[in-house]
């Protein structure tokens, strides 16, 4: 290509001016990375990426194949690990047809976080957030969880869900993860937000044999042990008479201890005393406060496996056949215990002090709507008060398997592929729970919130004395999960070698996917001659160290905003004497039986055809191209499952079914202004359907306590399918085998977003918080990204060895929904969505040393609308935003030691009800870890 001086915009001009003398310390004839190779090897068409600006008139084939021939195996080569998979994701990202960021693994075995999710939060406009059990469990692009997930180009996802649990894959198995952010007619359907494509090793990427090998020892802050993690990787290829074959298997295995510990309290409510009736500030405002302090911790211990495998045969160079598949194991047994105080409203409150934060109360359909109140700080409460711990013990474990077969071939104009795939997946869950509750008086003293998080205790310690508790319910549940799906797609491409059209691609996709669900009865059973008053005057045959002298009891750890090792019961006494336990609540053994109204089986077969053809010219000198085309799907879903009416307790069965087409056509252009600065527009039309769990109409029911509400959860067989229309435009511009700076804007014009609201019900005469799913009207989502990388070549000795990358994400978003169910329709911002997001990362590499220091940020978000309260409906989070350093050091060409730091600063997660931070929700403990371990290859 000639290069041309052109006018340009203002942002590329700043960019160029202000990067070419990096450019120009940069050596022109570094050859292209592997990422090529990987990239030319995938089975579906759209993961191939496109043909490189420079290839922009040869045929799309024979460009591709020209690319793989070319590229550098850097498995056959030394080479500084780290600068060369920098190099590889940057390339896929200059060459694709889409807007696309990627990770490419340094090395087998070797990404640059603990986990898959982990390693997505270092994408630009990825955001990534942690379950409940210390491991990041939520993966959003922009602010949607919409998200597609493939292996190798093929769908595949975890239980009932449409999407795979990136926790289930260990790192050390993936080779790529490429963040699809716009979309083609190639693409598979179902991800508003866009794909997340996880690339595993296969046996031709590598010259000859390969062995690789690692070990990690990993020790966790807060549950203070050391766990042990490896992998093992073995790869041949052999050239024979009958052409050339290619066998790998990669095995993993590890397990963790973790705890995660969470300090609440309960949702903000009109001060009042035990008449009912509320209590004013000194100059006559209402008083708002916690309706209750908690605490849930989560302990536990989970295993995990993994293989994967991959056979290739290419009889001659036109043709090539493959079987490849992964399966993953997943094992774990964890204590979910909780310790809570209910004091607000059953007694009078003392040395209430109250803050100058004061707003109008926003709890409709109060007496005292709209009056203004003001943010108690702290309060005391005596009395005869609801306070209890209760353990649940979760027993959990699942799997995922993906088995497909294929093959390809082509010629100098057509190019044709086949593939079928078989996913199943399953997820069992049982969980047992006995509540303790405490003997009053009880004095609960609620010390402030300082830190951001509610600080709470009872006076006295009472909760670490054993003969102070006594039995409460006994409530019991599992579910069982499972899914199949089969799967054909054939994609074929088609060189026109034209001046304008240059070649057209085309396809069709076939699926058939089964998902079904189970549950048990879920009842609170009272234990035998029932509870006596609570708390004043307890049943003394129900004392636990009545019924259960020894082993019952196990103490919790103290934390900042609870120092306290408050007692319940032990995970193991419970899982080893369950059924005794239900045979004195008067139970039978075993498992509770199944619960016809939590049962739902839904299946759906997708039809899909795609066609699409790439164009491409000069204008103005300067080379051009981009895509034209259109996916039609028809998905036909047939709902099987109960309804529930909570006035009669009644479920009757229903079936429901959609089957109407859906048109998402798509347009891009690219525009080559160097070699170097390129400008890309794209347009295209996705959608993304409810989830299976989304769509189940029978309910999950937690039952109330005293002074609390009941939590119920239940899907919505009337949700629609979300639809938007998505509009890209970035500007890029690549100075480096390993640098570059590039700009990006994006508009998501949404229709039917899905999101949570809790409600108050009435369910069996009992009070219940209902959160149920609900189509919300139009809304959209709008925002730009800013990305920047570079090694410091320049700069003198070992300050060469110096880089950097960042990123930014600014991300706005709104949609018109119910403020609440039933409720007005308002404009409220969309959940999930962070306005600010970032990453900055130190890098060095030189001398055999490679680490990287890494910060990640993402503001405040939406997680959740609450039943109204009187800070309203929004539950905002403000994520931990850590700081993770690595360090591996080079003994050899075989031997590298690794080092591993995590949240090293601390970080944790606080959750706040409604605007500002006078009214903590939760804190969340999240660890830190270290760990060490070596990689060997031969």
């Amino acid at each position: 290509m000639k290069r041309l001086s052109v006018p340009t915009t203002l942002l590329a001009s700043m960019i160029a001016a202000a990067l070419s003398p990096a450019f120009a310390a940069e050596s022109p004839t570094t050859p292209a990375p592997a990422g090529t190779v990987a990239q030319a090897t995938n089975a579906a068409p759209q993961t191939t990426g496109a043909t490189p600006a420079k290839d922009a008139k040869k045929p799309a084939a024979t460009a591709q194949r020209d690319a793989a021939a070319n590229a550098v195996n850097l498995n056959a080569v030394t080479v500084q690990a780290l600068r060369e998979s920098l190099a590889s994701a940057q390339q896929i990202k200059q060459d694709s047809r889409m807007v696309v960021d990627s990770i490419v693994a340094e090395d087998v075995g070797k990404l640059p976080d603990n986990s898959v999710a982990d390693a997505l939060q270092r994408i630009t406009g990825v955001q990534v957030a942690q379950g409940f059990q210390g491991e990041t469990t939520s993966v959003v692009i922009r602010g949607l969880p919409n998200v597609a997930t493939t292996l190798n180009g093929r769908e595949i996802f975890s239980g009932v869900g449409r999407s795979f649990a990136f926790q289930n894959l260990p790192a050390t198995a993936v080779k790529a993860l490429n963040v699809y952010k716009s979309s083609e007619a190639s693409m598979i359907d179902g991800g508003i937000a866009g794909v997340v494509d996880m690339q595993l090793y296969r046996p031709l990427d590598f010259d000859g044999s390969r062995v690789a090998a690692t070990f990690n020892e990993t020790h966790s802050h807060y549950a203070d042990k050391n766990d042990p993690e490896g992998s093992l990787l073995l790869s041949n290829r052999w050239r024979t008479d009958a052409g050339e074959f290619g066998a790998l298997l990669n095995v993993g295995a590890g397990e963790q201890h973790y705890e995660y510990n969470a300090v609440w309290g309960d949702y903000p409510r009109v001060l009042t005393g035990a008449s009912g009736d509320p209590i004013r500030s000194s100059n006559g405002d209402l008083i708002s406060a916690p309706n209750g302090f908690g605490a849930d911790y989560n302990i536990g211990k989970r295993k995990r496996q993994e293989a994967n495998y991959a056979l290739q045969w290419k009889p001659n160079d036109q043709t090539e056949f493959y079987v490849e598949g992964l399966y993953d194991w997943m094992n774990d047994r964890y204590n979910q215990p909780y310790f809570f105080s209910f004091p607000t409203g059953a007694v009078d409150p003392t040395s209430v002090t109250v803050s100058d934060t004061c707003y109008a109360n926003q709890q409709t359909g109060s007496p005292y709507y709209g009056q203004r109140i003001c943010d108690a700080s702290n309060a005391t409460w005596s009395g005869n008060s609801y306070a209890a711990t209760s353990t649940q013990a979760h027993q959990q474990r699942g799997h995922d398997i993906q088995n497909s077969i294929g093959a390809k071939w082509h010629n100098d104009k057509l190019t044709l592929s086949t593939d079928f795939s078989w996913n199943s997946t399953s997820f069992h869950e049982q969980n047992f729970i006995i509540d303790t509750f405490l003997k009053g008086p009880i004095t609960t003293v609620w010390s402030g919130n300082q830190g951001d998080h509610t600080n709470w205790g009872l006076a006295g310690s009472p909760e670490t004395n054993p003969a102070n508790y006594y039995l409460n319910g006994l409530f019991q549940t599992w579910n069982n999960q499972s899914a199949k799906q089969f799967a054909w797609r054939g994609d074929g491409n088609f060189d026109f070698a034209g001046d304008f059209f240059q070649y057209a691609d085309f396809g069709l996709r076939y699926s058939n996917h089964k998902a079904e669900y189970t549950g048990s009865v879920e009842i609170s059973t009272p234990p035998p001659g029932g509870t006596g008053d609570i708390p004043g005057n307890p049943n003394p045959d129900n004392q636990v160290i009545a019924r259960f002298p020894t082993g019952y009891f196990t103490a919790m750890p103290s934390t900042s905003a609870l120092p306290t090792h408050w007692l319940t019961g032990s995970y193991d006494y419970l899982i080893d004497n369950a059924d005794n336990l239900r045979t004195l609540y008067g139970l039978p053994t075993g498992l509770a039986p199944q619960n016809p109204g939590r049962y739902y089986q839904i299946k759906e077969q997708a039809l899909a055809g795609y066609l699409q053809v790439a164009y491409g010219n000069d204008l103005f000198g300067m080379p051009y191209d981009g895509l034209m085309g259109v996916r039609v799907e028809r998905n036909l879903r047939r709902l099987n499952a109960f309804s529930y009416d909570a006035s009669t307790n009644v479920y009757t069965p229903i079936s429901a079914g959609t089957n109407a087409p859906v048109y998402l056509p798509n347009v891009s252009f690219n525009l080559h202004m160097t070699d170097q600065l390129q400008l890309r527009l794209v347009a295209a039309k996705t959608i993304t359907y409810p989830g299976f769990g989304q769509l189940n109409p029978s309910i999950s029911l937690n039952p109330p306590t005293i002074n609390r509400a009941g939590a119920a959860a239940s899907g919505n067989p009337n949700l629609t399918p979300i639809k938007s229309t998505n509009y890209d435009a970035s500007l890029e511009y690549y100075f480096g085998p390993s640098s570059y700076v590039s700009a990006n804007v994006f508009y998501r014009d949404i229709k039917g977003y899905i999101q949570n609201y809790v409600t108050d019900v009435v369910i069996g005469g009992l009070p219940y918080q209902l959160s149920s799913p609900q189509s919300a009207g139009s809304g959209h989502l709008d925002g730009s990204e800013v990305a920047y990388q570079q090694f410091f070549d320049f700069l003198p000795g070992a300050f060469s060895g110096l880089g950097v990358q960042l990123n930014y994400t600014y991300i706005e978003g709104s949609t018109r929904s119910p403020q609440y169910i039933g409720g007005p329709i308002v404009v409220a911002p969309l959940q999930n969505v962070s306005k600010n997001n970032g990453n900055a990362v130190l890098m060095y590499e030189k001398y055999g040393v490679s680490a990287r220091l890494a910060y990640n940020y993402r503001s405040k978000f939406i997680d959740g609308f609450n039943a109204v309260n009187v800070a309203g409906v929004n539950d905002y989070v403000k994520p931990a935003n850590q700081v993770d350093f690595s360090l591996a050091y080079d003994f050899n060409k075989n031997l590298t030691g690794v080092f591993n730091a995590t949240n090293i600063l601390g970080a944790n997660l606080h959750q706040f009800f409604g605007e500002g931070t006078s009214r903590p929700r939760d804190i969340r403990y999240q660890d830190r870890t270290v760990g060490v371990g070596v990689r060997l290859k031969l």
